[in-house]
């Protein structure tokens, strides 16, 4: 090769050299390149968001109790085995799935592994245990609220969490880049708001052990007299939030949130014909009962068919007397209890928070009750009124408060991060429905329904309480042809100065092992402990 080929090859490469660096130079400073680039060696993963939380009335968590860890697996076999151990039982068939894939992902672990050189991120387990179960509700399975104060916050509760993200840079072959590690950053913060109730931690797990114990199936309600709001709402059998599968296959009635349900009334509400005879000057009527009564071709009886003799309104709710109440709603009417129930909140759907209600029960018709055999059944509770055990405590609660109905209230409102209350939601709807004079009379006598009457296994074990029994019919029955019945007692502690308004019912059983008005009065022994706590 002649010399001036050879310059003019060096020369033909040299330029070619120049044109790939120019290149070279030119795509990078493209940004849409790097971009790309940057794209194919950048994973980012998203954490699980921390659902906001639910306080009691005192500021504590209810739930977000417990801390859940999540793990940063890196693609290649030393991943799987490092994190086998810490992973659920539950999980480890996900991370098996997972294990050859050429991305990093993130798995739930029982610890913290940052310790072993693993990256772990701490999200709140947002169910904790059980406390308070039906009236928070529970979640589906995209941790979403899909029933009780889960579902009507559930826009909030979802918005309070950061939003984090978990961003790897990684090789061509799945591996961290050198000298780098992963970043967690948050993508968009969150509003840190929960919402505050009015139940007390202390006094709701108390109630929730003594319902263990003492009431199989059934509910207690316990409400602050002066304010009407609820310290205490247990529903039984319970349920667990995070494996509500278990609750629909057994088909328990678990998932019923019974102070929130219509049931039979019954006895107990006596009270509310005892409330419009006063009213109506009527309370002076007396009755002599032989044990049952016949209106409209029906025989009614009293419980057992026991005569009381003569008896007055007194001596008719200290014994629970059907026929004196027949014939004192016959000189009532129908009009004058309807109106009485209604004031007292029977018949209308008691709102709890955004879209969330406790049922407004049935109130017979005025044209139903010119049967006369409807208005008898009326007058002590049966046929068709149906009440829920919310509503039969605040219609107590007007009794123990001077005759001043109280919307009950489960939500004090909202809190923001620190746990201050921001906003109030609750729209405290007051009334009187009849004066003080007629409330402190029928405290009186509901107070001799357990001093002397047939609600003495509700005597608390210190100081007084008034109340009133109840045992209704509810058309249901076993697989023997017997009777369901709900057995209630409703009353307030203590007798002489109300300061709580207590609710118990035992719905569709035959007989319960324990009374309601003795499981009424193991209550006021905790909220005697309580008290001084």
């Amino acid at each position: 090769m002649s010399l001036r080929r050879l310059h003019g090859l060096c020369a033909v490469l040299v330029l070619l050299a120049g044109v790939v660096l120019c290149r070279t130079y030119w795509v990078g400073q493209q940004t849409a390149y790097a971009a790309s680039a940057g794209g194919q060696s950048v994973q980012t993963l998203a954490l699980p968001r921390a659902r906001g939380d639910f306080y009691d009335r005192t500021g504590r968590r209810l739930t977000g109790l417990a801390p859940q860890y999540y793990a940063l697996c890196l693609p290649g076999d030393a991943g799987y085995t490092a994190l086998f151990p810490y992973v659920p039982y539950a999980v480890q068939s996900l991370l098996y799935e997972r294990r050859n894939l050429a991305s990093p992902f993130l798995i739930q672990v029982d610890r913290d592994l940052t310790a072993q050189g693993i990256t772990t991120c701490t999200v709140p387990q947002h169910f904790g245990g059980s406390t308070a179960a039906h009236l928070l509700g529970y979640l589906d399975s995209e941790g979403r609220g899909v029933s009780g104060l889960e579902k009507a916050y559930d826009d909030l509760l979802t918005a309070s969490g950061d939003a984090r993200i978990v961003t790897c840079f990684m090789t061509a072959q799945g591996r961290l880049l050198t000298d780098t590690s992963p970043l967690v950053a948050v993508e968009t913060p969150g509003t840190g708001q929960g919402v505050r109730l009015t139940l007390d931690a202390d006094l709701q797990r108390a109630c929730e052990g003594l319902a263990t114990v003492y009431l199989p199936r059934g509910c207690i309600v316990v409400m602050d007299t002066a304010t009407g709001e609820v310290l205490a709402s247990v529903s039984m059998p319970s349920f667990d939030p995070q494996n509500v599968a278990a609750s629909i296959a057994a088909n328990d009635t678990s998932l019923l949130n019974r102070p929130l349900r219509a049931f039979s009334a019954g006895s107990v509400f006596k009270v509310v014909l005892a409330a419009a005879a006063y009213e109506s000057g009527l309370d002076w009527y007396t009755h002599d009962c032989t044990g049952e009564v016949e209106v409209a071709g029906q025989t009614y009886r009293c419980a057992l068919g026991r005569a009381h003799g003569v008896v007055n309104l007194r001596g008719a709710l200290e014994q629970s007397c059907n026929t004196y109440f027949i014939e004192l709603g016959r000189l009532l009417g129908a009009q004058r209890i309807r109106k009485m129930a209604e004031t007292l909140g029977f018949g209308t759907a008691t709102q709890l928070a955004p879209g969330l209600q406790g049922a407004s029960g049935t109130l017979p018709d005025a044209a139903a009750l010119e049967n006369p055999g409807e208005l008898a059944t009326f007058s002590f509770g049966q046929g068709a009124l149906t009440v829920t055990p919310l509503q039969i405590a605040a219609m107590m609660n007007t009794v123990a408060n001077g005759g001043m109905y109280r919307t009950p209230a489960f939500v004090q409102g909202i809190v923001d991060a620190d746990g201050t209350l921001t906003g109030q939601t609750r729209t405290a709807d007051t009334r009187t429905v009849f004066d003080a004079a007629t409330a402190r009379v029928l405290r009186s006598m509901l107070a001799s329904v357990v001093s002397e009457g047939i609600g003495s296994e509700a005597q608390p074990k210190t100081g007084t309480a008034g109340g009133k029994t109840g045992t209704a019919q509810t058309g249901q029955y076993d697989e023997n042809g017997e009777e369901l019945l709900n057995y209630w007692f409703s009353g307030f502690y203590p007798a002489d100065d109300p300061r709580y308004t207590i609710t118990v019912l035992q719905d569709g059983i035959l007989k319960p092992e324990t009374s309601s008005a003795a499981i009424f009065a193991k209550v006021t022994e905790i909220l005697a402990v309580w008290e001084n706590s």
